[in-house]
């Protein structure tokens, strides 16, 4: 398997668990709506469940959005800059958002781990599980940013994708 595939195949991987765990926010948020103003009660804890669960879809989308390109950016410097100096400057981009996804990665741990046996008050869910987004996803970010670096930062939106 060729890296620009495994790339490809990781985001995918956390583009697709992420748009499935947005559907279920989706449908848990339809359902306390409907049970809220039809049946006049509601699920206690569908709104805590549902803000724990954007944190992993926030994390595993953003796996996939260094793969494609995707993350906000100006570049208008980058274009005006030559191939070589774009190339550089990205780089040290990659290698600052680098920093930033192995520093989510050593303080989400220990966070997670100090919080495992604490439970959610609505919930009862554990809260290693929303605390271990961090550490996940900063992991996944920075294969992804390793990934990217080495095939030569993933698949850049063209100009005219971007409007």
């Amino acid at each position: 398997m060729s890296l620009h595939s495994l790339t490809r195949r990781l985001a995918a991987v956390c583009e697709t668990a992420a748009a499935a765990i947005f559907a279920a926010v989706c449908l848990l948020n339809f359902i306390q709506v409907v049970g809220r103003y039809a049946a006049g009660s509601s699920l206690n804890w569908a709104e805590e469940v549902m803000r724990y669960s954007m944190l992993w879809v926030m994390m595993l989308g953003g796996t996939a959005a260094i793969q494609r390109g995707d993350h906000m950016a100006v570049d208008t410097l980058l274009d005006a800059l030559s191939p070589r100096g774009a190339h550089l400057l990205r780089s040290l981009l990659f290698g600052i958002a680098g920093i930033f996804a192995a520093l989510l990665v050593w303080y989400g741990w220990p966070a997670a781990l100090n919080n495992a046996r604490q439970s959610a008050a609505a919930s009862g869910l554990p809260m290693i599980v929303p605390y271990m987004a961090l550490p996940v996803g900063g992991a996944l970010m920075l294969v992804q940013i390793v990934l990217c670096w080495l095939t030569g930062f993933g698949e850049t939106r063209h100009e005219e994708e971007a409007y």
